[in-house]
Order: structure tokens, then sequence, then C-alpha cells
């Protein structure tokens, strides 16, 4: 209880300081407030994209952090726009949290949200061809597992429900904690203990999400900072995505002199470390773009 306090604190003051230097983007028009699922506030998404588009366009979903206990989509809604510049559509979705949830309805929900995408691509300018996965902290985590899950049919059978069909084009992991199951042994932190439960082993297969990573799994930009208190995950990821055969790019940003670089410094998209690395990133996926000849 007192680390979920403690961890819910640090994020409000962080979101706050990123509020009060943001505003709504020239050029972006929003879709707010748009139900995938049955949870009410928790089941919304915004839709961004750039104003007077009149095509489908290569489309991000981006699953916040929060260490599981807090966040909802407004904390990302000035990321996700800033994204959506660089010719994007975006989808900022909200989940449930803990302690009134626990593992692993955030999962179950983005499979929500991409049943919400799939059958409503048309109206808001997406692309089902050129889907892309961010996420940051727990997002990444979250996200990590759900490509594992999007990318191997037989992992997929272990959850209580079907995903959609598409392809995630690529994705970028940042500041995530990846392997859960190796990760979560011994003494629990508080937060995966709210979240996991006290047994991890209760959940079986589904938490050995490096076990299930096959070379379907998509492209990946992992993404962590050299102060940043999840760094130690990020390099055993990439090296095993390459041993898989998956294509993997590993950068971390910023020194340890560096402290205002730090764990999910990204969100802050207006400082020139931050909007370096989201160029990066879209980058990678504009790279990975599928061109079809119908669509030129």
């Amino acid at each position: 209880m007192l680390e979920r306090i403690i961890f819910r604190y640090i994020c409000k003051r962080g979101e706050k300081g990123r509020r009060n230097l943001s505003k709504n983007p020239d050029g972006i028009e929003r879709k707010d407030n748009i139900t995938y699922g049955k949870h009410g506030k928790w089941n919304l998404l915004d839709v961004y994209f750039p104003k007077d588009t009149t095509k489908p366009l290569p489309a991000i979903i981006n699953v916040h952090g929060g260490g599981y206990v807090y966040g909802t989509k407004e904390q990302s809604q000035y990321y996700c726009m800033d994204l959506a510049r660089r010719g994007f559509a975006v989808v900022n979705f909200s989940y449930r949290l803990v302690p009134k949830i626990k593992y692993p309805v955030p999962v179950e929900e983005t499979n929500q949200v991409m049943q919400w995408v799939c059958a409503n691509a048309a109206d808001y300018h997406i692309d089902l061809d050129n889907i892309f996965f961010t996420g940051d902290s727990a997002g990444a985590q979250i996200a990590a597992q759900y490509c594992a899950a999007a990318a191997n049919p037989e992992y997929a059978k272990l959850f209580n429900f079907k995903i959609p069909a598409f392809k995630i084009r690529a994705v970028a992991l940042n500041c995530g904690m990846y392997d859960s199951f190796h990760e979560i042994k011994g003494p629990l932190p508080g937060l995966l203990r709210d979240y996991f439960g006290k047994d991890p082993a209760q959940h079986g297969e589904q938490l050995q999400i490096f076990k299930h990573m096959t070379k379907d799994f998509p492209p990946a930009y992992i993404m962590s900072a050299a102060n940043d208190f999840l760094l130690p995950c990020a390099e055993p990821l990439h090296e095993h995505l390459q041993a898989l055969g998956v294509e993997s790019v590993l950068k971390i940003y910023g020194t340890k002199e560096q402290t205002e670089i730090t764990h999910v410094f990204h969100l802050n998209f207006l400082s020139l470390i931050a909007r370096e690395c989201n160029d990066a990133e879209c980058d990678f996926f504009k790279e990975h773009i599928k061109i079809s000849v119908e669509k030129g």
C-alpha cells in the first residue's frame, strides 16, 4: 500500500510538470472520449491525426505507464498528439488500474482497443496494414506482452480473448520491464505484487513472456536512459530478440551525470533529448511502413 501511494505521488508530480508546459498543438485534430469497453471512464480512448487528413495513415497505439496503479489517457495526450504531428494517427487509451483489478486486465483491455480499432479504422483514418505500438514503463511491459501474443498464436491461446486479424509492424518499448517471469522472482516489490498477486505462478505460462516470443515478434526499438531505474531490463530483451532473429535497436540516452534524463524522459516532448528520441522512434516506424500497390 505504501509503495503504491509513493509511486502515485511521483507519477502525479511528473505529469503535472509536463501538463503545465503543454497545449494542444496546431494542425492536429482530436476525437476524444470514445467508448471501447463497458467500464465507463476507464474504457475510453482518443484518436489524434493531422487536420485535413483524407486518407488512411499509419497508426500508433500507445499504452501509458504508471506502475499499473496510476494514469489515464490524459497523462499521455500531449505526447501522443506530438507523435501525430509526425504523420500518424495515434490511439491513446485508458485502462483499469490496481487495486481494483489484477493481471491480466490491462492486457485484455489492450485487446479490446484493438478490436475497436479494427472495427472503426475507416472512420478515423487508420491504416490497418500499418499498426505500430508504443508503451512506457508498465505500458511497455503490457505492450511487449501483447505484441508477443499477437505474433504467436500458441501464446495467444493462453489468454481469455481473441486477437483480431492485424499485424503489428513495429514497436517502441520505452523504459520498461519485460521478462516478468524472471524479474518478479524472490520477494515481490509491492507494485508487482499488487498487479500479479502474491503468487505469480498462478498465471502459469502467461508470464513466461521471453519463452513465447518468436521470430515473428515485431521489429523493436528498445529505449532506456542511463538514470532509468529499469535500465537493467533493456539489454536482456534486446539480446533475446536478436537471438531469435528479430530486428532490434537498443538506445540508451544520456549519461549518469545528466540526471534530468531519467525514467520516461521522452514524455517531456518539448525537451531536445525527448524530441531526438521520439523522432528516432517514429523514423524507425516509417522504415517499416508497408506500401501496397493500391496505396501507392
